[in-house]
């Protein structure tokens, strides 16, 4: 038995040495996937104006989370364009009012304005990696100094099952790639966790190596609408590693906890009165992080007060992973009117595919890592949906070569056969 396998594998890898003359079964071209459409972004702001989807979505995620945690309503965002680009008629009403928008026009210029953001963000940093490349000439700094490394990346994806032959429809696809840049990926349910575990390692710089656990179901679905968000950024103004210092935290719980804290103190956009207190440190690629104590209410009104005042700021490390993989996103929509996408009856998704398909999980995990230097997080939000119709697989053929039989070796490039082994097995 084992000659006989070291034989095949011997004969496996003879005959992919001619795999040259087309392509190979295993290899997947990913298309669309063109430059992302952006508006034109002019400059960053240190101030925030909630939108009132984000500010409803954050509010049912603290409700459902106990102790730390975080999310990422921008990756929900992206990953709820590419659902809504492919529903219809009630199914697309109920999405755009519990949406908070007036149209799914009004829901794409949203993200529309977060890729000019990114495209801010690249040219920020390319203009700076020009000027450091003019003083390594001009000899103000090391020819050998590295130069910066900031990231703001946006990625989506649509997959589709292989078995359903029908291609995404034209106007879904234009959409998701014009919009999106969506790439486009397939199938099976024997590969599609490890597959999309693999895109979401990727597309978060190995942050979020693993969104689908491996028991995750897969037999029923027919597509998956995934988004993927990952930044990383320095502080405006590095924390001294050499304050950093352990101290106690004081958890909710009454608890006390040991910590790492960082410390510095310098100018920082700050707000303080009887229920809130607030300060905003600003990252070199112009995005800002806001830490709060005590009443969020009204929070965009008390950000835009704050002053440019000197203080010193401790804050704790970070290294936080969050799960929302037990219905949150789904509850959240469901709480918000959209009752359509999930009934497997009534849901019309037919701007996206012909077959009939629902909603049938929503997944997101994100990321986040802060220190000294600066910040990384990353998230990973998957629209998971699933055919109406019961779908079994066929009933595999059987080939059992338990009697006399032929075998052939060969390779066909430009309609011709070189047939390089031939033979029977008769005993």
């Amino acid at each position: 038995m084992k000659k006989n396998m070291a034989l095949i594998l011997i004969v496996s890898l003879f005959v992919s040495g001619f795999s040259a003359c087309g392509k190979s079964p295993i290899d997947e071209q990913v298309v669309w996937a063109a430059d992302i459409k952006s508006t034109e972004v002019n400059s960053f702001d240190w101030k925030m104006d909630m939108d009132p989807f984000d500010e409803k979505f954050l509010e049912h995620v603290s409700q459902k989370k106990q102790g730390n945690y975080m999310t990422s309503p921008l990756s929900f965002r992206y990953a709820l364009g590419l659902l809504l680009a492919g529903a219809e008629g009630d199914t697309k009403a109920e999405l755009i009012k519990a949406l908070e928008v007036n149209s799914e026009e009004e829901w794409n210029e949203k993200c529309l304005i977060f890729n000019g953001v990114v495209d801010r963000f690249k040219a920020n940093l390319q203009r700076e990696i020009d000027q450091i490349n003019v003083y390594k000439e001009q000899g103000w700094m090391p020819k050998d100094g590295t130069e910066p490394y900031r990231a703001l990346r946006v990625a989506n994806s649509v997959w589709k099952a292989e078995r359903i032959k029908a291609d995404f429809k034209e106007d879904y696809r234009k959409t998701v790639e014009q919009i999106y840049a969506a790439e486009y990926r397939s199938f099976t349910p024997k590969n599609a966790v490890e597959k999309i575990n693999e895109w979401a390692d990727i597309k978060t710089e190995h942050m979020i190596s693993k969104l689908l656990p491996d028991n995750y179901p897969t037999d029923m679905l027919a597509v998956v609408l995934m988004n993927a968000l990952y930044f990383k950024d320095a502080w405006e103004n590095e924390f001294d590693k050499g304050a950093t210092h352990e101290a106690d935290f004081y958890a909710r719980s009454g608890q006390t906890v040991r910590k790492e804290f960082m410390s510095n103190t310098d100018h920082y956009s700050y707000y303080e009165d009887k229920d809130t207190k607030l300060v905003i440190l600003p990252m070199k690629g112009g995005i800002y992080m806001a830490f709060v104590l005590g009443s969020q209410d009204g929070l965009s009104e008390k950000i835009a007060k704050a002053d440019f005042e000197n203080v010193k700021v401790t804050i704790p490390k970070i290294d936080l992973e969050t799960d929302l993989s037990g219905g949150e996103l789904v509850d959240f929509l469901k709480d918000s009117g959209v009752k359509l996408a999930f009934d497997a009856e009534k849901a019309d998704f037919s701007a996206m595919l012909d077959n009939s398909i629902y909603v049938s999980d929503i997944i997101q995990k994100t990321r986040l890592k802060l220190d000294e230097e600066g910040v990384e997080a990353a998230a990973v939000t998957a629209v998971m949906v699933a055919e109406t119709a019961l779908w079994r697989p066929e009933e595999p053929k059987e080939f059992t070569a338990d009697k006399p039989f032929s075998f052939y070796i060969y390779t066909t490039c430009n309609d011709f056969t070189s047939m390089m082994f031939a033979g029977e097995i008769v005993e």
